[in-house]
């Protein structure tokens, strides 16, 4: 309990320095009607969101007694790991381009996270790539990172 309004108040502060950032991203007379302050705001009401059903959750939450069983949170090396497959995902996309990139990515994780592989983690690996990739590409209209590669 403690932990969790411990995180659910360092994610508020978060949400209010993002937001102080964000607010100090200046107009252009070329931006369109969202502007480019719009995301960055959006991003910081979710996370505020987030925040208070954390800390809402770990208030009404009715205390588990001890087991002996371990905790359920993973271990810092393993935490660790998630991190570097997120960073390398970054250079990943610069070398690969995003699609390729992205279909690594959603591979590797549930890999690493124990799921053994199979060709459903290939399928909805290929499934996600390609959504969104299209999502930004088409929709939205945000060109991703082309490789040298790819």
């Amino acid at each position: 309990m403690k932990k969790d309004l411990a995180g659910s108040a360092i994610l508020l502060i978060v949400a209010a320095l993002y937001y102080a950032a964000a607010t100090q991203i200046p107009s252009s007379t070329l931006e369109d009607q969202v502007g480019a302050r719009a995301l960055p705001s959006v991003v910081a009401a979710l996370l505020v969101m987030i925040s208070v059903i954390i800390g809402i959750r770990a208030l009404i939450a009715v205390p588990i007694p001890a087991t002996g069983a371990k905790d359920a949170e993973a271990p810092w090396p393993r935490a660790l790991g998630m991190l570097m497959i997120g960073a390398l995902y970054i250079p990943a996309a610069g070398i690969l381009g995003y699609w390729t990139a992205l279909l690594l990515l959603l591979i590797v994780v549930p890999v690493y996270e124990g799921l053994k592989f199979s060709w459903r983690v290939g399928a909805v690996a290929l499934g996600g790539a390609t959504f969104f990739w299209l999502l930004f590409n088409y929709v939205l209209g945000v060109q991703q990172p082309e490789g040298i590669l790819f």
